[in-house]
């Protein structure tokens, strides 16, 4: 790893040596003009292109529309990736402190590949009586990045984060002893994890299936105990893994 990745790749990188998988970095593909940024060799091959976000402070009050950073990088990768239909291909975001891009919750990174997220509220005119649906509810309402033909050669989207382990225990011990001192559950902390406990930050990612792709990203991959993933379980958008580690820790 050199001193001009970016800390995406960085971090990137970091993640696959941790899970074992062979790669390569800017592979050439004869007869291709674009290198991906990463290619991974783990039962098939894979294409990744890493998008940065970098720090980007708000300088007063602006209307911020939290889907268009990702939209952005959306479409940075399909041209990346137009001439490699024949492989898996995903796009991983990493954000290095911009305000304007979120990347981790769900309504707004399936609302920049599905349709913006709004609230559908049913209108009632005419006789008779009123429909029965509940008065508004959460619905993806225009804009998809990706459709059945549009986008399908990105396979999903990946998150880099960083998952605080050491503030989440403590967290957890707090909300086992809501009586406990500040103090005293930090101690108690120290006692089960260590002295260092509260810097420990582990890589993990979030996969968010493209449910129209032609080529899928196998469910077999990125499945760390750090990791989510988000994708169809039966005709629904939902989380449909959660690593061994999450599992026991607070949000």
């Amino acid at each position: 790893m050199t001193n001009e990745h970016t800390i995406g790749e960085q971090r990137f990188e970091t993640y696959l040596e941790a899970m074992g998988y062979p790669f390569e970095f800017e592979k050439e593909y004869p007869g291709k003009q674009k290198r991906p940024d990463y290619t991974v060799t783990k039962n098939g091959t894979f294409l990744f292109d890493v998008k940065d976000a970098d720090p980007n402070m708000p300088l007063g009050f602006n209307q911020v529309d939290p889907h268009e950073p990702i939209i952005q990088r959306i479409n940075a990768g399909r041209k990346k990736f137009k001439e490699f239909k024949e492989f898996p291909c995903c796009v991983v975001l990493q954000n290095n402190g911009n305000m304007f891009m979120d990347i981790e919750h769900a309504p707004i990174v399936l609302g920049a590949m599905y349709g913006k997220v709004g609230f559908t509220v049913p209108l009632y005119v005419g006789a008779g009586a009123p429909s029965e649906s509940p008065p508004s509810r959460q619905a993806f309402l225009g804009g998809a990045q990706f459709l059945a033909d549009k986008n399908t050669t990105i396979s999903a989207l990946i998150s880099l984060r960083r998952v605080a382990v050491g503030k989440r225990r403590l967290r957890k011990i707090r909300e086992e002893n809501p009586t406990l001192h500040f103090d005293d559950a930090f101690a108690m902390a120290v006692e089960r994890f260590g002295p260092d406990f509260f810097d420990d930050f582990q890589q993990g990612v979030i996969v968010w299936e493209n449910v129209h792709a032609r080529l899928p990203l196998p469910r077999n991959l990125f499945d760390g105990p750090f990791d989510e993933r988000w994708g169809l379980d039966h005709g629904d958008l939902a989380c449909i893994f959660f690593g061994t580690e999450l599992a026991g820790l607070p949000g």
